[in-house]
């Protein structure tokens, strides 16, 4: 069972507001690489991101060994296969991650997800890319400038002029952190978000800070949320304020200890049926929290969470969800 976003904010991989940036950035279509050494937990942040898709899309994922599970009723799940030996004749065909990400533009999808680029594949990700393709991936690389440095080298060959398309790089590290009495111990945290500007021009959105296990979030600078806002046909602070209302139904989520992937899952997909009613509903209970008022879990679940029926019906038609639906909930 994969984890989700809410017990990653909690072991403090990332907190609700770098989320809630990430929830946009995927809910528009913007491409994604994590890039993490060994035991970083490159994958798992790969699985939670991808919960950000929205539920109608077509989702294509391509990997080694299936490790991603995606709550999305139009998900492809495609595998590589290695010949086998019967005797002492090889049998059957190898089919490897190139084939793969090849045969997946022929599902016509929203989303190309490679598990992992190694070699030549990469290519072919980013020439999805250029079509319109959204893509998410991930790549063995200690550093940003090394995971670069990878891409553009040989077998992956990718031309520094189609870094760009690959909006925006995601550092996740195995970091030491201090705890009570002077201790130490490894944890796992989100380091760096640097959107691409140009093939040689980044900017830092946000930045784990070490001394305070914080951080340091500017979305002034970024350049896909301009982007966003532009064809949205709103200003920037409109996006930024619409993330600030996500991060809200997401700490909502911390207080009611909404934590299963699946639940996680179904509140944002009744976010995408109805952003208003939910990110008030979610608001108003917060509040109560604070003066003291409280609201069972079942009784505000049963209203905010929509069968899963009800979103991928709605979701898939593009409209939104009755008044009745959302007051139900329920499986």
């Amino acid at each position: 069972k994969p984890f989700s976003v809410i017990e990653l904010i909690r072991s403090g991989t990332l907190n609700s507001l770098v989320a809630a940036y990430l929830w946009t950035m995927i809910e528009h279509m913007k491409t994604a690489m994590i890039a993490g050494g060994t035991g970083a937990g490159k994958t798992t942040l790969l699985n939670v991101i991808s919960l950000f898709i929205k539920p109608g899309m077509k989702i294509v994922t391509v990997e080694d060994t299936p490790e991603l599970n995606l709550p999305h009723n139009n998900w492809v799940q495609l595998n590589t296969r290695e010949a086998y030996l019967v005797g002492m004749r090889e049998s059957g065909t190898t089919i490897g991650l190139f084939d793969l990400v090849k045969l997946s533009l022929r599902y016509r999808p929203d989303y190309i997800i490679v598990g992992e680029v190694r070699g030549e594949e990469a290519f072919v990700l980013f020439q999805a890319l250029a079509t319109g393709h959204g893509g998410l991936s991930t790549i063995h690389a200690e550093t940003l400038d090394y995971a670069i440095k990878r891409l553009t080298s040989p077998p992956m060959n990718i031309p520094p002029t189609y870094m760009k398309l690959m909006n925006m790089f995601i550092h996740i590290s195995r970091v030491i952190t201090r705890v009570e009495k002077g201790l130490v111990k490894v944890r796992r945290r989100l380091t760096t978000i640097q959107e691409v500007v140009d093939a040689d021009k980044y900017t830092t959105i946000a930045a784990w800070d070490p001394k305070t296990d914080s951080y340091k979030i500017d979305f002034s600078n970024s350049v896909h949320l301009k982007d966003i806002a532009e064809k949205r046909g709103w200003d920037l602070e409109d996006v930024i304020e619409e993330i600030y209302r996500k991060a809200t139904v997401i700490n909502w989520m911390l207080y009611r200890n909404i934590v299963d992937v699946w639940d996680v899952s179904r509140i944002i997909f009744n976010y995408y049926i109805d952003p208003l009613r939910t990110y008030k509903r979610a608001l108003e209970d917060l509040e109560r929290a604070e003066k003291g008022v409280e609201t069972t879990t079942e009784a505000y679940s049963e209203q905010i969470v929509l069968r899963e029926s009800s979103s991928s019906s709605s979701s898939s038609s593009g409209g939104k969800a009755s008044e009745k639906d959302v007051e139900e909930g329920g499986e």
